[in-house]
């Protein structure tokens, strides 16, 4: 559980090392308490849900699926534990969100970011570790020694044990007291993806972003990312399907209706 009340600035100055001209910064405003599920959701907790063609171990993080497909989840398990589901799903398309729901959901991009960034610790910082560019022995399996020549770019030296996706939560527990944000899997978050931003005097209050679109936002580094723009919790992009690195987790509200 999460009692944030807090306020910080997600994304990043354009003199930032890696920065990307999408990661326009925002102030925001937490003040809602949430929970965030300690793992990415895995294989195994999928399956139970609709069966899934999986590579890797079943306590892996689920990937390939779709946005549509990770919300629907949060809505069958809020149904299964007698919580407000979140989300309007009409056929197997999510048609908008109930802000006030007390059900599951995925994490908004802010606190997806407030997480990775400052929770558990005594200021913000640039990558879930800490401000320091060199990326410290066995914190998260990224692109690593083992993933040469297997993707484009990987970090010299580094070496997490795993040339692919990893059991969920086989590194060290995060500040945040979370595991797998500074890699493993990217993973969905709730808002849709947008480059338009907004005005930077305004201080946005537990935003959830637009009800329906094309894409959605993708946080995270992943057993694939090898580069300092992509290690960054700043990162972020748009996809419309799944991919082989992208999961999921799920949050939901403490409380239902407008309670902060």
């Amino acid at each position: 559980l999460f009692m944030a009340h807090d306020t910080f600035t997600m994304g990043a100055p354009r003199s930032e090392k890696g920065q990307r001209a999408n990661e326009f910064q925002r102030k925001i405003r937490l003040s809602k308490p949430f929970y965030a599920s300690l793992y990415e959701v895995t294989n195994t907790q999928f399956t139970q849900f609709k069966q899934h063609t999986f590579s890797g171990p079943a306590g892996a993080p689920v990937t390939s699926i779709g946005w549509h497909e990770a919300a629907a989840y949060c809505n069958w398990l809020s149904k299964k534990e007698n919580l407000l589901p979140f989300y309007y799903i009409s056929g197997e398309l999510v048609s908008g969100f109930n802000s006030q729901a007390d059900g599951y959901r995925l994490l908004s991009e802010a606190e997806w970011e407030w997480l990775a960034r400052k929770s558990g610790k005594a200021r913000q910082t640039l990558f879930t570790w800490g401000n320091e560019t060199t990326v410290p022995p066995l914190v998260a399996n990224i692109a690593d020694e083992s993933a040469k020549g297997q993707v484009r770019y990987y970090v010299p030296g580094y070496n997490d044990k795993f040339a692919g996706v990893a059991p969920a939560g086989s590194f060290t527990v995060e500040p945040s007291g979370l595991y797998d944000q500074a890699g493993n899997v990217s993973e969905w978050v709730h808002d849709v993806y947008s480059i338009v931003p907004v005005a930077s005097r305004t201080t946005e209050t537990n935003p959830l972003g637009q009800s329906r679109g094309q894409s959605h936002v993708i946080k995270g580094a992943n057993w694939k990312s090898g580069t300092i723009t992509t290690l960054r919790p700043a990162f972020r992009e748009g996809l419309s399907s799944g991919q082989d690195n992208v999961g999921f987790r799920i949050a939901r509200y403490l409380y239902g209706g407008k309670n902060e």
